[in-house]
């Protein structure tokens, strides 16, 4: 994958990342605020359950996904390869030799890799405490 191919990657990321945080959030919100609305004007108790069930269901698709994390995380990258690109574009260390290009690849591939291995670590400790969870629960 190219360096420009990468950028547009986590640009992507970030942005649909953005979005669907935005939407789950405003979700959430709106459903919340919803349930006071719906208790005062008193109406039956299974929708006001129902609008209740909703938020914890968004809260949960955001947490469990790492949706903010995700934004965060493809927004830092796609940052740091844009000042990678913009260094070398300015022949500034360490893009100043004759293998500026080189460097640059293998600073961009060094950039996604630890992404990747963050994102991986993220999912990792999320699994660790649903099982965790689970496993109290069943005692």
């Amino acid at each position: 994958m190219t360096v420009v191919a990468r950028w547009r990657w986590y640009k992507k990321g970030s942005r649909r990342d953005r979005i669907r945080y935005a939407a789950v959030e405003v979700a959430a919100l709106t459903g919340s605020a919803a349930i006071p609305v719906a208790a005062a004007a008193h109406l039956d108790s299974v929708i006001i359950a129902a609008i209740g069930a909703f938020v914890l269901i968004a809260t949960g698709v955001r947490t469990t996904f790492g949706l903010h994390e995700n934004w965060v995380e493809h927004s830092q990258v796609g940052y740091a390869i844009e000042r990678e690109a913009a260094l070398f574009l300015q022949s500034s260390p360490p893009y100043e030799g004759a293998d500026a290009v080189q460097v640059l690849v293998a600073r961009v591939e060094t950039l996604a890799e630890e992404g990747g291995q963050q994102w991986a670590r993220r999912r990792m400790t999320v699994e660790r405490s649903r099982l965790t969870h689970e496993n109290a629960q069943k005692n």
